[in-house]
């Protein structure tokens, strides 16, 4: 095959529809009826693809998305379904679509590109590192039959509902960085219901004698080998009391199911709670790439009485206006971000890869600097860095 004479990226129209439904059949064995539904579907994703020639050679999907953090928000970006046919890969299309990309995010000010790799190393070259990781529970309902108790009742949800679900789900995690902001067409489809395979979930919300909601959880029952499993999309409580009684209304699943499983941030004492442990595995989960520098620490929401100025010397390869010594100057919990003269010294050094992972407070500072990922020659820098990107543990539920 000849070598492209010229490259482009751009949205994918219903003109390429043909050749992208072929792409995806070819990486990931979906047969063409199903993705034609999911084109035709109001999908929350953007299509783009590397064209050579005219011709379609690499595709994703861009999801436009906005991340909870804490007291604020961020834009990101979700990458998803990128794909290449045998005959085209290793020719740097994969790369000048991610390039490109990152373009585009950074011009629509997203601060991170978020995605689900086939394999880390693959986008690790590229500046992505995981971000975030969850636990895994898996456990017998009988072990659940310890929270059994007879406070307030369980009702079953719908659509209808998405309001107060929204309501729980928010005041749970805030605090955290990674969940996603969701919007009703998001809950509707990709939450309770699943948008593309046109299934949906089940969903319970347990109200207190008063009937305010406090906790819910969202499940389908499927079967894995010879048993019978209640896979957990999400439990989320607001509370103790609300927590202890959602799962004792899955021990109620006894007759049904042998196994129930479900996942929880890392920082969660899950199994403190069981009298006889639940299984557990802990599974990486998203990885992200900060887009620009400058924007994003201006953008981060920093603890409020955080009051100071803080030098990092940021390693970026890859996207060269992130390469370079940077300024923070952060007051009252908002900063504000400049890129220093390439002669300044900073009092921290790490790679763009890093960065990432301090700022989604899946690494704290004091731990990368133990474990060599983070240089800090300037322990009172170190320390303050420590204060800014203080918090709780990542946590990303949702996936695309």
């Amino acid at each position: 095959m000849t070598t492209p004479t010229t490259l482009s990226y751009r949205g994918i129209d219903e003109s390429d529809y043909a050749r992208y439904i072929a792409i995806i059949g070819q990486a990931y064995g979906n047969e063409p009826a199903i993705v034609r539904r999911w084109l035709e579907f109001e999908r929350p994703g953007e299509l783009r693809g590397v064209f050579a020639d005219g011709r379609l050679v690499t595709q994703m999907e861009l999801y436009p998305l906005t991340l909870l953090a804490g007291r604020a928000t961020l834009a990101v970006a979700g990458i998803g379904s990128v794909a290449t046919p045998p005959e085209e890969r290793r020719r740097g299309y994969v790369a000048y679509l991610l390039q490109e990309a990152c373009a585009e995010m950074r011009e629509r000010g997203m601060h991170l590109a978020l995605l689900g790799a086939f394999k880390d190393s693959f986008y690790g070259r590229y500046g992505w590192a995981t971000i975030s990781e969850r636990r895994n529970y898996r456990g017998s309902p009988e072990q659940f039959d310890h929270f059994r108790g007879k406070s307030g009742q369980c009702v079953s949800v719908g659509p209808d509902s998405i309001a107060e679900l929204d309501a729980i789900y928010r005041g749970a995690l805030r605090g955290r960085i990674g969940p996603f902001a969701r919007t009703e067409s998001w809950w509707r489809n990709f939450v309770l219901g699943d948008a593309y395979w046109q299934s949906r979930n089940q969903a319970f919300v347990w109200r207190d004698e008063t009937g305010q909601a406090r906790a819910y959880v969202i499940y389908r029952i499927k079967q894995d080998g010879e048993q019978r499993v209640l896979r957990c999309r999400e439990i989320v409580a607001l509370d103790p009391q609300a927590r202890q009684q959602i799962l004792g209304f899955l021990s109620n699943f006894d007759s049904q199911v042998q196994q129930i499983s479900f996942s929880a941030p890392t920082d969660a004492p899950v199994n403190l709670l069981f009298p006889n442990p639940l299984e557990c595995t802990v599974e990486p989960w998203f990885l992200a790439r900060v887009i620009d520098v400058a924007a994003l620490l201006s953008a981060y929401p920093y603890p409020k009485e955080c009051r100071g100025r803080l030098t990092l010397a940021i390693t970026d390869s890859w996207l060269a206006y992130n390469q370079g010594v940077f300024a923070l100057e952060v007051a009252d919990g908002v900063g504000s971000c400049t890129k220093l003269a390439d002669d300044q010294t900073a009092g921290l050094h790490c790679d763009i890869r890093v960065l990432g992972q301090l700022i989604s407070r899946h690494v704290r500072p004091r731990v990368a600097a133990a474990f060599g990922l983070l240089n800090a020659p300037d322990r009172t820098t170190l320390a303050f860095a420590d204060e800014l990107f203080a918090g709780l543990a990542p946590f990303l539920s949702d996936d695309f």
